[in-house]
């Protein structure tokens, strides 16, 4: 999907999205991209296996980023430590 249609459905579902470029590969790390209005804009979101290993603020998409075609959300299951500081105590 398009990055467009992949932040709306991030958005209601309270997801990450990610190009399954990186995020379908066999690679058990990959950056996904948690979608905000914030003062933090959209942060980069490194998962390695199923945890949150950092986070950095202010995501900057590239022109390939935003033309792919090859968007998706990422499934809640896949980020499942709720104690790393990203999250803050709070839902995210």
């Amino acid at each position: 999907m398009h990055i467009h249609e992949a932040v709306k459905k991030a958005v209601e579902e309270d997801k990450l999205i990610a190009r399954k470029a990186f995020a379908g590969s066999n690679d058990d790390v990959y950056a996904a991209i948690r979608v905000s209005n914030s003062y933090e804009a959209c942060r980069i979101v490194v998962i390695d296996g199923n945890q949150i290993t950092r986070t950095c603020r202010c995501w900057n998409p590239s022109q390939d980023d935003l033309t792919a075609d090859d968007w998706i959300v990422i499934p809640e299951y896949i980020v499942t430590d709720r104690n790393h500081p990203y999250f803050g105590g709070q839902p995210y």
